[in-house]
């Protein structure tokens, strides 16, 4: 898990994924309803193309040349009408929350944006040198960082090495919070393959905290999610740990 959250933070800008490039096409006829339907084909790639499109505009405003401005505006513009119809078709408020928040950033808000994700790295460093409490205090600090931005992914980022952490620390009450917490925002992004590694973490902590009627509820939504995105091997090992609490609660 730290591993894909460092990924997430790499200042890197990927070529546009094979979502991106289409929307693009799409947006450029205006075809709300193609875009609709190719987002709900494409689930897993949103997140990142319309992410994509608001880290290239922020490398071009944060650059100080005048004549990188339209461009700028134009994929802001893009990310926040692919993000609106994102939306409604894959149920993701979050996602167009975050897009208008960030395409209306001004240069304070960039900078309080870069100061909240340098404090995120701290966060994740202190952890792999098992200084979790410092971890801790910094994975909290981004999120509510990122929270008052409208940057959702770092909030959720935040939220899950909060939870990683406190998992280190044996808390495991607080790490079920954390765990629901992201699980919820990635949910409102409409990131499900995130939000099902989130969850798969609830159920744990479920178990760990002997909240065996709620892990069995956790389990439940977990395989029916593993289920919606095609993922058999998730889904049995779901409905396997279901049996547990199923077992523990004498049924």
């Amino acid at each position: 898990m730290i591993s894909l959250l460092l990924v997430a933070l790499s200042p890197s800008l990927p070529a546009e994924n094979d979502l991106a490039v289409r929307m693009r096409e799409l947006h450029g006829k205006g075809d709300r309803a193609g875009c609709a339907a190719l987002l709900s084909e494409k689930r897993p790639e949103a997140l990142p193309a319309i992410e994509g499109w608001l880290d290239a505009a922020l490398a071009l405003r944060e650059s100080g040349r005048a004549e990188d401005v339209p461009a700028a505006r134009a994929d802001e513009e893009l990310a926040v009408w692919a993000a609106g119809i994102a939306r409604d078709a894959l149920d993701a408020p979050l996602l167009a929350d975050l897009a208008a928040s960030r395409a209306g950033w001004t240069d304070s808000d960039r900078r309080l944006f870069r100061e909240a994700r340098a404090v995120h790295a701290r966060a994740l460093g202190a952890i792999e040198k098992e200084e979790n409490r410092v971890g801790l205090e910094a994975g909290l600090e981004s999120a509510t960082r990122a929270l008052a931005l409208g940057d959702w992914r770092g909030a959720a980022m935040g939220y899950q090495t909060a939870a990683i952490a406190h998992q280190a620390l044996s808390s495991f009450d607080d790490a079920l919070v954390a765990w629901s917490q992201a699980r919820v925002v990635y949910r409102g992004l409409g990131a499900r393959d995130e939000e099902l590694a989130c969850q798969r973490a609830v159920v744990d902590m479920c178990y760990a905290t002997e909240r065996f009627a709620r892990g069995r509820e956790a389990a439940d939504q977990a395989a029916a999610l593993a289920a919606s995105l095609g993922n058999e091997k998730a889904r049995a090992e779901l409905l396997e740990r279901r049996a547990v609490f199923e077992k523990k609660l004498g049924k």
